[in-house]
């Protein structure tokens, strides 16, 4: 006699959406308030000194330039040797230096100086491709001076939000990050996307980490696509080490 197999019990997760992840990390991770770090065009130089850094280092390197040179306009007048030398404790100076030299120029070329404030009166769009006009300025810093400088609804895409945002399927998986931005700034009102971005970020420093994220602490495992599979490769890796620690208690013993 054969017995029935039962109904599965497993039911779709349901998806996470962005309004979810203001509505639960908030709590956690909030309230955000929004100041100004720099000008639009200390900002500008900032995140050229931030890629491939630690944010220690980047800080480092640019308070020591403008120590060194006093204003934008003395980093703008400086050589490409003397800003390299300034900007060495934060690494790469040798190739980010020229770049330096080279958009501060390209800018004082176009407006005659450096205030960046006329960008706030544009449209978001506008603003951002004037922005990426300069040489070597992306989605990402255009983004980052629009965000943080100007007070403007620019989502900026780091490493963090572009990671926690695929795992939690805001975006797709073949989704490059140049694309995330155009997808995740609409995703919430504009008055929402420095929180949205903040959140993203703190989650992805503090649980959403890219190596052994902690998903049993995870605000959003409800909803994780992504969640089931860490926890596989997770106990997976627990097998490997303790079938690995008796193989070495044995090799001690003999």
């Amino acid at each position: 006699m054969t017995t029935a197999r039962k109904p599965s019990s497993r039911t779709r997760r349901p998806k996470v959406t962005a309004q979810d992840v203001l509505e639960y990390m908030g709590p956690e991770y909030g309230p955000v308030e929004w100041h100004s770090r720099y000008t639009p065009a200390e900002e500008l130089v900032y995140t050229i000194l931030s890629q491939h850094t630690s944010d220690l280092n980047s800080g480092r390197a640019f308070n020591n330039l403008m120590k060194t040179f006093g204003t934008i306009e003395g980093v703008a007048d400086a050589s490409a040797e003397d800003i390299e030398e300034a900007i060495r404790r934060g690494g790469l100076a040798r190739q980010k230096a020229p770049r330096i030299k080279q958009v501060l120029a390209q800018i004082r070329d176009e407006i005659g100086g450096f205030d960046l404030s006329f960008l706030a009166e544009m449209p978001l769009e506008e603003a951002k491709a004037w922005l990426k006009r300069l040489n070597g300025i992306g989605p990402k810093t255009a983004a980052i001076i629009l965000c943080f400088s100007l007070g403007m609804p620019a989502m900026p895409v780091d490493t963090h939000i572009y990671r926690v945002s695929q795992r939690l399927g805001l975006i797709g998986p073949k989704v490059n990050a140049e694309k995330a931005h155009d997808i995740l700034e609409p995703m919430v009102a504009p008055e929402d996307v420095f929180p949205f971005h903040m959140y993203l970020i703190r989650h992805g420093r503090q649980v959403c980490k890219a190596q052994r994220p902690r998903c049993g602490e995870c605000l959003m495992g409800w909803g994780c696509p992504t969640k089931p599979k860490m926890e596989r490769a997770a106990v997976a890796d627990a097998r490997k080490k303790a079938k690995r620690k008796p193989a070495a208690k044995k090799r001690k013993a003999s």
